[in-house]
């Protein structure tokens, strides 16, 4: 005998699942998607926060139109990474300092200012991102454990911070500006006269400055007073790095240490004070994790990599729910 009463349960139930599925709003708290992971590695659940992020990820490099297949594959090579990386800074009994703690509090708090919004429609918290940020700390802390002083692989001191005074100068810097915006809020030249006027105030305080009659700090003050205002800045600057002008590391790097020098392009004029740093210093050792990775390259990855076997089970329908749930979030 057909039963009205539990057809409509049925429709209602159904009705319910699929808004828990395909609903954006919805989704992220359906206690059937919640309760069951996506993924599981080595028997460990993965919590299904940090399995959208990195299937969102995913998407990003393989496109949301592409195979489920792939989009999967993917996301679990990034999470398999993640899961090695958590145990391996464990095994190691690493554990981040304050300074870099708040080096990732400030890397999720910029992340969530520019994608806030979207990834609470998919689910991800800041929390989540302070997982996947510590996990990418590990990894440069596992950089030192294995290639720093006394790690298995490490590197010689000495080759380092020769490395160090080849590809970085440091230096303090006061920067003036050959151009002014106009009524219309075009950049335009500063008149010749003014131009010059400037060269010659910041070559007085290179003088001073070398003189020990003013400080850096003080120059700039003196330079404030006269309407040109720019605070000292103290700088690690690499080679490569292109964000001053083309030549100007090589110009820094001719600059005796501890003497102050003009160094003039099309657009702006800089009082420079050349700066030396010894194995000692923290200016080196802010660097050793990037000079250690320029050396050896993507070793870390291969020893992360070897670490352990993993064995992963991917729940399909909870896959795919959050797949839709992504595609849905980017308007697709």
């Amino acid at each position: 005998m057909f039963n009205t009463k539990s057809f409509f349960k049925k429709i209602i139930s159904l009705a319910l699942v699929a808004v828990c599925l395909f609903s954006i709003t919805a989704l992220s708290g359906c206690d059937a998607v919640k309760k069951e992971k996506a993924v599981t590695l080595n028997g460990v659940e993965i919590s299904n926060d940090v399995f959208t992020y990195f299937l969102d990820l995913a998407t990003v490099e393989l496109g949301t139109d592409a195979d489920s297949k792939a989009l999967r594959e993917m996301t679990l090579a990034y999470l398999t990474t993640y899961f090695k990386t958590n145990s391996l800074a464990h095994a190691h009994g690493i554990e981040l300092t304050i300074g870099e703690k708040a080096a990732v509090s400030q890397k999720v708090n910029d992340r969530w200012f520019v994608y806030g919004a979207y990834y609470q429609r998919v689910g991800i918290t800041k929390e989540t991102l302070t997982k996947v940020f510590t996990a990418d700390a590990y990894r440069d802390r596992l950089i030192l454990a294995y290639y720093g002083e006394g790690g298995t692989e490490e590197i010689p001191v000495a080759r380092l911070y020769a490395a160090f005074r080849t590809n970085y100068i440091i230096f303090q810097a006061i920067t003036g500006y050959f151009t002014e915006t106009d009524e219309a809020g075009n950049s335009v030249r500063l008149p010749k006269n003014e131009v010059e006027s400037l060269v010659l105030r910041f070559q007085s305080m290179a003088d001073v400055v070398n003189s020990g009659e003013k400080t850096m700090d003080e120059a700039a003050d003196f330079l404030a007073e006269a309407g040109i205002q720019s605070a000292v800045q103290t700088v690690v600057l690499h080679k490569d790095d292109d964000s001053y002008p083309q030549g100007f590391f090589q110009k820094v790097q001719s600059i005796d240490t501890r003497y102050a020098a003009i160094i003039g392009t099309n657009d702006y004029i800089f009082l420079v004070l050349r700066g030396e740093a010894d194995a000692n210093s923290k200016y080196f050792n802010d660097k050793k994790i990037e000079i250690i990775q320029s050396i050896v390259g993507d070793g870390i990855d291969t020893i992360i990599d070897g670490a352990y076997e993993v064995d992963s089970k991917v729940a399909p329908t909870v896959f795919n729910s959050y797949l839709q749930l992504i595609k849905s979030a980017k308007g697709e």
